[in-house]
């Protein structure tokens, strides 16, 4: 790539920043002169309490009612808020964040996410366990880039950053029920208030049941994508002193769900119209499936964390305890066809301990530093994930994984921060991360043709280690024009280790990443702040992209040498009066390969005439001549160099906003926000895709005269836009899993 494409994303960040503050000015002229400002959102993405707009991080940041009004109840609906995130899922139970180009296509276990999710300061290693729901939520925060030098695990891609409701010493809380369409039931309670004038509770809990699925399969004639779901969170307070503040914290949630809902777009493994066998059978094409088995999800998760802050004189200190325990089970067929032909019976669990120690300065002068240290144990694997089906013995045996990936994490980082004067800040930071990763796997299978009464073969058992080392760093300059007006330019290296891929054949050892990620950016607050304008500049050199491919059911997760990325972002939020609020956001990325000529090509059976496989290859999962088969993809090894990243849309943008309307029987507020996605590839070769769509949520709340009691009718997808949460091609065909449809309900409840 030549040099002057480095500055490319700059020149069109200040093209772009340009345009819209001529534009802003106009608008601010004909807001209501009574209307308050932008509200000030605190923030700890520098590890001490400070204004998001003083932070030199592309940050965007939620409270309790920017997520209302966006209609945001769960981590997946963030991407409508959020710029630069997208948010796809893997079989249906396991969320796949990924910002500015930078995420991960696979899981399983030993994969963490390159963008790290924590909630309340509690990193969630467990790809399976961050989807969460937001009723007991103070603040998401979406820090973007790498953030290695200040947060316990590192995050080349970023991070999100949940903050939930905690003790208080005076009672308080709020309660709701509702119903949506879908047979769909809602109840959720929070209470928090102090038990003596040092100890403080809070509890809070959630229930969700849809009863009715989105779709059905149309083979067994039984509803799929339904979806029962709870959550419970437990805090207690001690705070003896001023200088002491100790929270035990214990949470669990759990989800029972018909779903991963794959289903092949065009013709299956046997060369079958799926969409024209549903249609024939009467049913909807875009929701409906055809399988021999019905789909299944379990999910459980439960953590405990112990939090210790100490105000030192000057430093504050503070302790993370924490411990997590998540499993996932699910059975589906990969296969896309109603022959028992492979049945996918998977079960993942992950346990982690961690333990981080920061030390903050806290005292005055023009030197601000933080210390910290992390340490992480985890244990993450298949506990006898079984494959069955007739390419298992004839369909009469089975093959059981049992695999453990263990990891022993290292890691010191140090930051600090040099005033140089009033207005100018200096920001360096290092960090040391020791990853130490352990297999040990074999295999149980069974073949029941075997007389007299079958054969059981037990492998034998792998055990590998490899241990990565990486030093990564933060430089960054920021300087404040007026105290509307902050500019920052950054350069960030960010690291995500390897590790060992079990369903592979022989088992891959996974290369680490790393990113270098260049960033410019402004922050303003406009008119009074009345304005809220944040834009920033990025271009990334990414390495070792991780890259995922599922065979015959079985993901495995493979390295692309590189990819450049570059492009802007920007948020803006606009308090026309004190009860007009609008808000909006961007995102364009360029993302591309660099070299790639190991990626996994897909090409639709029957093979076009003169087809010719390349010497020395051999159709990957394909049973008997590649020349006969009638359906599915011929997955060949060949260049992807120049393509487009998965699951990266070029352009994203949201509108939104909210208006207060107050009457003699109490405030009505009429919210709603509205998102647009360019579309995106599910395939390293462009060949699947997903293409460009719009969602729109909106509610209407009445509040009593004391804003006590509510009433909210909601929307969500009003429009009823049909698009796709995991797309990809696999030997079986082309296929994917679909987001869910219009969802519309009412919900009731009070605050005191």
């Amino acid at each position: 790539m030549k040099h002057t494409s480095i500055f490319a994303p700059v020149r069109h960040a200040l093209l772009a920043g340009g345009a819209i503050a001529a534009l802003v000015p106009q608008l601010a002229a004909a807001q209501d002169s009574a209307g308050s400002g932008v509200e000030e959102i605190i923030v700890t993405a520098q590890k001490r309490t400070e204004s998001a707009q003083d932070v030199p991080i592309a940050i965007t940041a939620l409270g309790t009612d920017q997520l209302a009004s966006a209609g945001v109840t769960s981590t997946l609906d963030l991407k409508a808020a959020v710029p630069a995130l997208n948010i796809t899922t893997g079989t249906g139970g396991i969320g796949l964040p990924r910002i500015r180009g930078i995420g991960a296509t696979g899981q399983g276990p030993g994969i963490e996410n390159p963008v790290a999710v924590y909630v309340d300061g509690v990193y969630y290693g467990a790809s399976f366990g961050i989807l969460q729901n937001f009723f007991d939520t103070d603040q998401v925060a979406v820090l973007k880039g790498p953030q290695g030098t200040l947060f316990g695990r590192n995050a080349t891609g970023g991070l999100i950053q949940m903050s939930t409701l905690g003790p208080d010493f005076d009672w308080n809380g709020k309660a709701e029920i509702g119903y949506g369409n879908y047979d769909t039931v809602h109840s959720a309670a929070y209470v928090s208030g102090g038990l003596t004038d040092t100890v403080a509770i809070s509890l809070s809990g959630q229930y969700d049941n849809q009863q009715d699925g989105f779709g059905k399969n149309l083979f067994t004639g039984n509803d799929i994508q339904t979806s029962k779901s709870w959550a419970g969170r437990a805090k207690l307070l001690w705070k003896p002193s001023e200088l002491t503040k100790v929270t035990l914290s214990g949470d669990f949630n759990g989800r029972d769900a018909a779903a991963p809902a794959f289903r092949n777009f065009s013709t299956n493994a046997l060369g079958q119209d799926v969409v024209q066998q549903i249609i024939a059978a009467g049913g909807n094409p875009e929701r409906d499936i055809m399988a021999d088995v019905d789909p299944v999800m379990h999910t459980r998760a439960w953590g405990t964390s112990l939090t210790v802050e100490q105000d030192l004189g000057g430093v504050s200190l503070k302790s993370i305890t924490a411990y997590r325990h998540s499993t996932f089970d699910y059975n589906f067929d990969p296969d896309g066809t109603t022959a028992r032909r492979i049945v996918v019976d998977n079960h993942l669990y992950d346990k982690q301990f961690t333990q981080e120690v920061n030390l903050v300065s806290e005292a005055g002068g023009p030197f601000k530093w933080v210390l910290g240290g992390f340490y992480m144990h985890g244990n993450a694997g298949n506990d006898g994930s079984r494959t069955t089906g007739l390419f298992t013995y004839g369909n009469n045996g089975y093959v059981d994984d049992y695999n453990s990936i263990k990891l022993d994490s290292f890691a010191g980082f140090a930051e600090g921060t040099y005033a140089l004067g009033d207005s100018t800040h200096v920001i360096a930071g290092i960090r040391y991360t020791s990853d130490k990763r352990s297999l040990s796997a074999y295999d149980v299978s069974f073949n029941g043709n075997v007389p007299p009464s079958g054969l059981l073969t037990v492998s034998d058992t792998i055990n590998e280690g490899k241990t990565f080392k990486k030093v990564t760093w933060r430089l960054s300059i920021d300087h404040r024009f007026s105290p509307e007006l902050l500019a920052y330019a950054s350069y960030n290296r960010g690291f995500r280790s390897g590790t060992f891929i079990t369903q592979s054949d022989p088992i891959v050892l996974l290369q680490p990443e790393l990113v270098d990620a260049y960033e410019v950016g402004i922050k303003s607050d406009l008119f009074g702040r009345k304005v809220r304008f944040n834009l920033a500049g990025y271009y990334y050199d990414e390495k070792n992209i991780q890259v995922m491919q599922v065979i015959s059911g079985a993901q495995t997760v493979y390295n692309a040498d590189g990819a450049h990325i570059y492009g802007i972002d920007a948020d803006l939020t606009w308090r026309v009066t004190s009860d007009l609020r609008l808000f909006g956001g961007l995102n364009w990325t360029h993302a591309r390969y660099t070299d790639f000529d190991t990626a996994i090509i897909s090409t639709p059976y029957p093979l076009p005439a003169g087809f010719t496989i390349p010497t020395g290859q051999t159709c990957l999962g394909t049973n008997g001549s590649p020349y006969t088969q009638l359906g599915g993809n011929c997955l060949l090894i060949g260049d992807a160099s120049g393509n487009k990243l998965q699951n990266t849309p070029t352009f994203t943008a949201s509108v939104g906003g909210s208006y207060d309307l107050h009457t003699g029987i109490g405030k009505f507020t009429l919210a709603g926000n509205y998102y647009y996605n360019s579309g995106f590839v599910g395939s390293p070769d462009e060949r699947v895709k997903q293409k460009a769509y719009n969602t729109l949520d909106g509610s209407l709340t009445w509040r009593s005269s004391n804003e006590n009691l509510f009433v909210r009718f909601w929307g969500k997808n009003i429009t009823n836009e049909f698009y796709r949460t995991q797309i990809g091609a696999t030997n079986s065909g082309d296929n994917g899993t679909y987001a869910a449809p219009r969802t519309y309900g009412v919900t009731a409840g009070f605050d005191f």
